[in-house]
C-alpha cells in the first residue's frame, strides 16, 4: 500500500469491524493475538497508475473515513493510511476521541456525522494545512472544510488539549510520532506502509 505503488487494489473501508483476528490462548486463559487480516471488500478498487479517485460521494463508513474520503474527491492509498491511524488510536483506547454516540443530539444541532467528525479530526490533527483545501478542487466542499477548520481553531484556542500531539502523549511516544505521521491532514504528507511497518513502535514493548 506503499503510496508509489500501482496497479493494487485499496480496500477503502478499514474500521474495527473489517479487522479479523486469531488468538492463542495459554492455559491461563489469556489470549494473544497472533495474527490479524483485513476483511470485507465489497467497496475495494483497483488501483491504477496512481490517479486520484474522485466520486460524486464519500465511501465507506464516515467514522473512519480521511478528510479527504469524507468529500469523496482525491482519495488515495493515503487515504487508507489515515483510517488505519484512526483505527491504531482506537485500538490503543482513545475509542472517546472518535465514535460518535448520540446522533440525535447531532440533529438537534442541526449537525451532519460527517460535520462532526470532520470538525473533530480538524482539532485533533490540525491545523488544517491550506494546500490540503485547494486540492479539493471542488468549491462547494473547499467552503465546507474552510468552514470546518475554522471552528476546529476556535476549539483549540479554548481546549488546546484537543490537540492530538497533547492527548497522544498518553500512548507513549513511538505510537504519538507514528500515529501523528499516519494521520496528517495532507494526504502527501502521509507515512506510506512501509513506513508505518517498519516504525519503532512495533518493537517498542518487544
Amino acid at each position: 500500500m506503499d503510496n508509489s505503488e500501482a496497479d493494487l487494489h485499496d480496500p477503502l473501508d478499514i474500521k474495527p469491524d473489517n479487522v479479523l483476528v486469531n488468538c492463542d490462548p495459554d492455559r491461563e486463559g489469556h489470549e494473544t493475538f497472533v495474527d490479524a487480516v483485513l476483511g470485507d471488500f465489497d467497496l475495494v478498487f483497483k488501483w491504477e497508475n496512481a490517479k486520484p479517485r474522485h466520486t460524486p460521494y464519500a465511501i465507506g463508513n464516515a467514522m473512519w473515513r480521511s478528510p479527504e474520503g469524507q468529500t469523496g474527491r482525491g482519495v488515495t492509498k493515503a487515504s487508507d493510511i489515515y483510517s488505519f491511524g484512526l483505527m491504531c488510536i482506537y485500538a490503543l483506547g482513545g475509542s472517546d476521541f472518535l465514535l460518535l454516540n448520540n446522533y440525535q443530539e447531532l440533529a438537534d444541532r442541526g449537525v451532519t456525522p460527517e460535520q462532526e467528525i470532520l470538525t473533530r479530526h480538524f482539532c485533533y490533527f490540525g491545523p488544517v494545512p491550506g494546500g490540503f483545501l485547494k486540492a479539493v478542487g471542488d468549491e462547494d466542499w473547499s467552503a465546507a472544510l474552510e468552514g470546518a477548520a475554522k471552528i476546529a481553531d476556535e476549539m483549540v484556542k479554548d481546549q488546546p488539549r484537543l490537540r492530538f500531539e497533547r492527548w497522544g502523549e498518553e500512548l507513549g511516544p513511538e505510537a504519538l510520532h507514528m500515529i501523528a505521521g499516519m494521520t496528517a491532514l495532507d494526504p502527501k504528507a502521509r507515512l506510506g506502509i512501509d513506513q508505518v511497518m517498519a516504525h519503532p513502535f512495533w518493537v517498542e514493548d518487544a
